[in-house]
C-alpha cells in the first residue's frame, strides 16, 4: 500500500468510523451496522503475480474487514483508492473470487477431517454438501481522490466489447463505490468522515469549504489528531501545531483557525507583492524617495517606519 492507503487503513481500525463508512456508503445513512456488532477479520491480500511488484499494478488488498451479526452478512470490506483505478472492477471480481474459494477450500478440509460427506459421490467430489452455503462479501470501494470524481468503469459491462445481444449472456459483476463528488451534502455520516468527505469534495472550492467551516464551526474547531493527520495526507490540508487545543485530555485541532491564519497569510502576501510593485514602478520612473514614502503610507495605511522598512528591503 502506497503512504495514503495506510493512512485510510489505521483510520478505519476504529469500529465507529467504520461502522459508519458502511452506513454512509452503501446504506445511505440508515443505520443498518452497528459498531458494536463488529468483530475482527482476516484482511484479505490478493496476489496477482509478478507483475504486481510494478506500480501500475498494485498488490490487491481489501483494506478493512469485520465479521457482522454472525452468520448474516458477515464480511464487510473497505477499499481506499485515491486515483481512479481502471481496472478495479477486475481487482474487486478476483479478490472476491478468491475470498469465496479460500471459504470452500477451508470446508473441504473440515469435511475430510470428519468424513462426513456421505451424500454420495456429488458430494466427495465437490468437497461440499449440496445444501452447504458460504459467507457473502460485500466490497466497497471508497474513492478518495480530488482532482476529478470517478471516471472508471462501475461493472464488468462496462470493460467489454459487447454486443448488445450478447449482455444477457455475459455475467455481470457491479461495483459498490462511493465517490464524494457525487454529493452535495454528507450527513448521511455521523462520525469525523462527514469532515473528511466534505473537505476532499470542496477542496478545489476554497470558498465553499471556508462557508462550511464557518457554519460548522463547533465541529471544525475540534478535530481529532487522527482526522488532521488523514486530511493532510489525502486532501493536503495542512493544520499546524499551534492550532491544538487540549479537550478532556485529548489532542483536537482548529481547522477554522488554520484556515483563517492561511487566508490572512495569503492577504499579507499580497499587499506586500503591491507594496514592493509600487515602490519598484516608481524607482524605475525616477520619482524621488520621499514622494515613493508618502504614497506607500497613503495606500496602504503605513507607518512611517514601516514604509522606510518596505523601501529599505527593495
Amino acid at each position: 500500500m502506497g503512504v495514503k492507503d495506510e493512512y485510510q487503513f489505521d483510520y478505519l481500525d476504529d469500529d465507529r468510523r467504520f461502522a459508519d463508512q458502511i452506513n454512509g456508503g452503501l446504506f445511505r445513512g440508515r443505520q443498518i451496522v452497528k459498531p458494536e456488532e463488529l468483530t475482527p477479520a482476516d484482511v484479505q491480500a490478493v496476489y496477482l503475480g509478478k507483475e504486481a511488484k510494478r506500480r501500475e499494478n498494485p498488490k490487491v488488498v481489501v483494506d478493512k474487514a469485520r465479521m457482522w451479526r454472525g452468520r448474516q452478512l458477515h464480511i464487510l470490506a473497505v477499499e481506499n483508492q485515491n486515483y481512479v483505478d481502471y481496472q478495479m472492477v477486475m481487482r474487486n471480481m478476483l479478490s472476491e473470487s478468491l475470498g469465496y474459494h479460500k471459504q470452500w477450500k477451508r470446508r473441504k478440509r473440515e469435511h475430510a477431517g470428519a468424513g462426513d460427506l456421505r451424500g454420495g459421490k456429488d458430494e466427495y467430489l465437490s468437497g461440499m454438501k449440496k445444501d452447504e452455503k458460504f459467507i457473502p462479501i460485500i466490497t466497497l470501494v471508497v474513492y478518495y481522490g480530488i482532482d476529478h470524481s470517478w471516471d472508471g468503469a462501475r461493472c464488468l459491462h462496462d470493460l467489454l466489447e459487447i454486443d448488445e445481444e450478447l449482455k444477457d449472456y455475459v455475467t455481470n459483476y457491479k461495483l459498490n463505490l462511493y465517490d464524494c463528488h457525487e454529493h452535495d451534502t454528507f450527513e448521511e455520516y455521523q462520525s469525523s468522515l462527514r469532515q473528511v468527505f466534505e473537505t476532499i469534495r470542496y477542496a478545489k472550492d476554497k470558498e465553499k469549504l471556508c462557508r462550511i467551516l464557518d457554519e460548522n464551526y463547533a465541529v471544525y474547531s475540534r478535530i481529532d489528531a487522527d482526522t488532521r493527520e488523514l486530511l493532510s495526507v489525502v486532501a493536503n490540508v495542512r493544520i499546524p501545531e499551534t492550532c491544538k487545543v487540549i479537550e478532556n485530555g485529548e489532542e483536537r485541532y482548529n481547522m477554522c483557525k488554520a484556515f483563517e491564519d492561511m487566508r490572512l497569510e495569503g492577504m499579507e502576501e499580497g499587499i506586500e507583492k503591491g507594496i514592493y510593485a509600487l515602490i519598484q514602478t516608481c524607482t524605475e520612473l525616477g520619482v524621488p524617495k520621499d514622494v515613493i514614502l508618502s504614497k506607500c503610507m497613503e495606500k496602504f495605511e503605513l507607518t512611517n517606519e514601516r514604509a522606510q522598512s518596505y523601501i529599505e528591503k527593495c
